[in-house]
């Protein structure tokens, strides 16, 4: 028996073999994901698994979410575009401000490991609602710091909660979305997540120029105030029941206390890794948050480099151009990555596999992002195209990686559904821990072997991406050809 959450009763949380995994047989339309279609371990969900919610209130939820996710992103990435004022605030070097926004990434990439743990036995809406009161502190501590370190240390506390909105925002979306629509709600908060990385920079350079980077900070707290009141009223209680710590049973106190001490082990994150279709995924994201982060942590230093831009307003409305084809490029691969698995169900007379939507991102890999990321690497390098150029290359390298994003994004939350918050959880410690390595390097990168290099090699990562996931794509994993053989047999 499978419970309503996923997971096989009495089964193991997590396997080393993919093959012991369970598998739902079931039979399916084209185009159509309800009870009675035939899938398999990589794709066992039906409606059954979606919890059904009136279209309204899953759009309202879909909001909440997505407003959630933007508080802290936005203070680490305004900080890419006032690096300079900020460490002139505490009379430290530039690159003091870069590490420390890349020990903010780190944090982030870590913080799986504390904070699903703690959703098991929180409860996911509760612990959503603690991440956040505790970015409320840490954000007015860091506007009033004095001191480089009491700065670096709140903001890398703060960071520590980040991922919760990001994992917690995908597996309510997998809660509530039917699969083909899944893409295209990822695809709006992912838009918005990324949208951000890229208008906070402009807005940061606004508030510096007229006022002091201290207000970034406060503006943060403002923004998840309101984060709290709507998930307060509009988070989703959990699907997944919280861990019994015996205060409502006779559950005895050891057991408790060695089922706490479980639930807090990391292993279960590295462990869903060990599928090799999870961990490849996991690495082409990171390879893609690498041409993210290269992007926007050397906007500043290129442009300035290249027009002499001095101040951070007038070097903060490049951040609109890859702002806007994130948020295009989120959009438009939400809706290709949906039509590309409709496409497939009926290609395969109604089954449905998660590898399909993957197909849906290879042009952007392929094609889109490198060309966008060569064009403005070069074009400032050898400073040919004048400010359109870069402009322009960068929207376009924004829409890429976007478009390639949309799909690896849903595979990862709908690849093994019982198992999806550890599944998402493992691909943002490697895209998170991936950008803040990138962070830190970008701009010595950049000083030692030209501008025109550096971002030759952050289009070799996205080919690299995009040959992972053609493996991927081609990869059937043992579940897959065991419930082939099975439908064939069933005809």
């Amino acid at each position: 028996m499978t419970p309503a959450h996923g997971r096989p009763e009495g089964g193991p949380l997590f396997t080393d073999n993919i093959d012991s995994a369970p598998t739902t047989d079931i039979e399916q339309t084209p185009g159509d994901t309800k009870p009675g279609a035939h899938t398999c371990q990589t794709q066992p969900v039906s409606d059954d698994a979606v919890v059904q919610t009136p279209t309204v209130t899953r759009w309202i939820i879909l909001f909440t979410v997505c407003w959630s996710a933007v508080p802290m992103l936005f203070s680490t990435s305004a900080a890419l575009g006032v690096a300079p004022e900020i460490a002139a605030t505490f009379g430290v070097d530039d690159t003091v401000i870069s590490s420390a926004n890349a020990g903010v990434f780190f944090a982030m990439a870590a913080s799986p490991l504390i904070w699903i743990p703690l959703g098991r036995v929180l409860g996911r809406r509760i612990a959503y609602l603690v991440a956040g009161c505790l970015i409320l502190i840490s954000g007015i501590g860091t506007a009033v710091a004095q001191s480089i370190a009491v700065y670096t240390a709140l903001w890398v506390i703060g960071g520590s909660t980040g991922v919760v909105f990001l994992v917690s925002g995908q597996t309510i979306i997998a809660d509530i979305f039917e699969p083909t629509r899944r893409g295209t709600a990822v695809g709006c908060f992912l838009g918005t997540t990324v949208a951000t990385n890229a208008i906070a920079p402009l807005l940061g350079g606004v508030i510096t120029t007229y006022t002091s980077w201290r207000v970034i900070y406060y503006l943060q707290t403002g923004m998840m105030c309101l984060g709290i009141v709507l998930a307060w009223f509009f988070v989703p209680k959990d699907v997944v029941p919280r861990m019994d710590l015996g205060f409502r049973t006779d559950k005895p106190t050891s057991r408790c206390l060695v089922d706490l001490v479980k639930a807090f082990s990391p292993v279960p994150v590295f462990k869903v890794m060990g599928f090799p279709n999870i961990l490849l995924a996991d690495i082409a994201c990171g390879l893609l948050s690498f041409n993210q982060y290269g992007l926007l942590s050397a906007i500043r230093y290129s442009i300035n480099t290249r027009f002499n831009l001095t101040t951070p307003l007038t070097s903060g409305l490049f951040f609109l151009a890859p702002g806007g084809g994130f948020l295009f490029g989120s959009t438009l691969g939400g809706r290709i990555s949906d039509h590309t698995v409709k496409k497939w169900i009926k290609n395969r007379n109604g089954l449905r596999l998660p590898r399909d939507r993957l197909r849906s991102g290879l042009g952007a890999m392929f094609i889109v992002l490198p060309v966008g990321t060569l064009l403005y690497g070069w074009g400032l390098s050898e400073e040919f195209g004048g400010m359109p150029l870069p402009a322009i290359s960068c929207f376009v390298a924004g829409v890429g990686l976007m478009w390639a994003f949309s799909g690896l994004n849903t595979y990862s939350a709908e690849v093994y559904p019982a198992w999806k918050t550890e599944s998402i959880s493992s691909k943002y410690l490697v895209q998170y821990a991936c950008g803040g390595a990138t962070i830190a390097s970008r701009i010595p990168m950049m000083e030692n072997i030209g501008i025109g290099w550096s971002f030759t090699i952050t289009a070799l990562t996205g080919f690299s991406a995009g040959f992972i996931v053609l493996f991927l794509i081609r990869y059937e994993p043992e579940t897959e050809k065991r419930a082939a053989r099975a439908r064939e047999e069933k005809q």
